[in-house]
């Protein structure tokens, strides 16, 4: 053979396989559309009890007994509300006994809280074979509510801007879409582990779930504040948000964040824009996220 013979190139038998992401985008953005779309099925997933409860908190007049009647008809929600009511978020300095205990020393803005903390975590927290995602948007969302609670009651703001159910529902939205796409479109934790198939779930997911969140929320009947903050919180600096609460709230984002419970962890800056135009200071944004860090130990409910 001679020397010019010896080394011919031939093409591969095998192609490399290029991984295409566009079929997995489509069929999770098509389950997200389905999702928004289907009121009945997100009505179907708030208890009862929890609406009834919402929609007393909402009335102009309402009182005590009423509250008491509607969680006692729940034995589970009762003794988790007595709970809570006793936890270092409230820290009563006096044991709370009892429903209407609760109801009488915290007053209903905290009741529903509550109840709602107690929904979401005990029924909604769970998608077979997703525990450690399902597990941090839990403790995401209950840091995040803490921490609009305490930045709400240093500025002082007014109850009824419903800081901590905003923060606790703001990310609703990518729990309901990572349900439904592991049960509808035949998403699996082996694909969510996968390095290619992995990061395009989680993005389009994320990129998604503002407008699926507060699709869930409108059906609920939350407050406008709680709507305004699912749909908004990403883009509050922007011009586009109409509530106060919706600032809180992603101002509690960059605390989840700086707690490690977000996607991609950062140091807390309190000089932050998202501080500075709440008129915070950066002793008073270190406080609330040492507070946040020192109580969401004590709120597993549902658990």
């Amino acid at each position: 053979m001679k020397a010019s013979e010896a080394y011919v190139d031939h093409p591969s038998d095998t192609a490399i396989e290029t991984f295409d992401p566009a079929p997995l985008i489509r069929k999770i953005e098509e389950i997200a559309v389905r999702a928004v779309t289907d009121s009945k099925a997100i009505q179907r997933s708030m208890p009862d009890v929890a609406a009834h409860v919402l929609e007393l908190c909402q009335l102009t007049h309402t009182d005590a007994s009423r509250i008491e009647k509607a969680v006692s008809r729940d034995p589970f929600i009762a003794g988790q509300l007595v709970s809570v009511a006793n936890s270092a978020m409230f820290a009563p300095r006096v044991p709370i006994v009892g429903v209407r205990d609760a109801v009488v020393r915290l007053g209903l803005d905290n009741v529903c809280d509550i109840v709602m903390m107690v929904v979401t975590n005990s029924t909604m927290y769970r998608v077979r074979g997703f525990d450690r995602e399902v597990e941090i948007l839990r403790k995401r969302s209950l840091a995040a509510a803490l921490a609009a609670r305490a930045m709400s009651k240093l500025m002082r703001t007014d109850p009824a801007d419903y800081a901590f159910l905003a923060g606790l529902m703001h990310d609703i939205g990518e729990l309901v879409l990572l349900e439904r796409s592991a049960t509808l479109g035949g998403i699996t934790p082996e694909m969510m582990a996968d390095v290619d198939k992995g990061p395009v779930i989680r993005s389009t997911i994320s990129r998604l779930h503002t407008e699926l969140g507060a699709a869930v929320c409108r059906i609920w009947k939350l407050p406008p504040s709680v709507i305004d903050s699912a749909l908004f919180h990403h883009n509050c600096r922007k011009g586009e948000k109409r509530f106060l609460t919706t600032a809180l709230v992603a101002a509690s984002d960059h605390i989840t964040d700086a707690m490690g419970l977000g996607e991609t962890p950062r140091t807390l800056d309190p000089n932050d824009a998202l501080f500075t135009d709440l008129k915070l200071t950066p002793e008073q944004v270190k406080a609330v996220m040492a507070e946040t860090e020192r109580t969401l130990p004590g709120l597993a409910v549902g658990h």
